[in-house]
């Protein structure tokens, strides 16, 4: 089978899809999903003063900001995330994402995920996993009930073969 060397997008050109996973203010777009290889690509922009609710990672997570500023409640001493920065988290780590209530627009930063985000509850339940199965699903899912193109098709599978959405 013919397989191409690499896979491109212009970013710009995928739709989000609002309120991503029912919170008003996140607006994901999927990149790419590779449910073998257990990793997926997701650009987020998140309105100011987002917090999201407490989430695990099973595996590592490269996060690039693009625009705004955010951190994580749990980590006050280190320094916030803004435009130009990169972001190293190690597989085990939990934290609370807050997008600082000054921005002035949205906060855009891709993400680059390996393994699952557990995501917790008020109470420490867990309330939902996010993997790349997951989003393969809930993406497309997202655009057609908001009437939003859904793409052709993106890079899927751990041969990272296209696949029509």
């Amino acid at each position: 089978m013919d397989m191409p060397g690499a896979f491109h997008t212009a970013t710009d050109d995928l739709p989000f899809a609002d309120d991503w996973a029912g919170t008003p203010g996140v607006r994901l777009k999927l990149l790419m999903a590779d449910v073998e290889g257990g990793r997926l690509a997701v650009r987020i922009r998140f309105a100011p003063g987002i917090a999201l609710p407490p989430h695990l990672h099973t595996g590592e997570v490269h996060a690039f900001t693009l625009s705004g500023e955010w951190s994580y409640l749990e980590h006050p001493d280190t320094p916030p995330n803004r435009a130009g920065s990169y972001l190293f988290e190690p597989p085990g780590s939990t934290h609370t994402l807050k997008v600082a209530d000054g921005n002035t627009g949205e906060t855009d930063v891709i993400f680059v995920v390996y393994g699952a985000m557990v995501h917790y509850g008020p109470d420490g339940e867990i309330a939902a996993v996010g993997d790349a199965a997951s989003h393969l699903r809930d993406w497309p899912a997202a655009l057609r009930e908001q009437g939003k193109p859904v793409p052709e098709s993106l890079p899927v599978g751990g041969s990272m073969r296209y696949r029509p959405l």
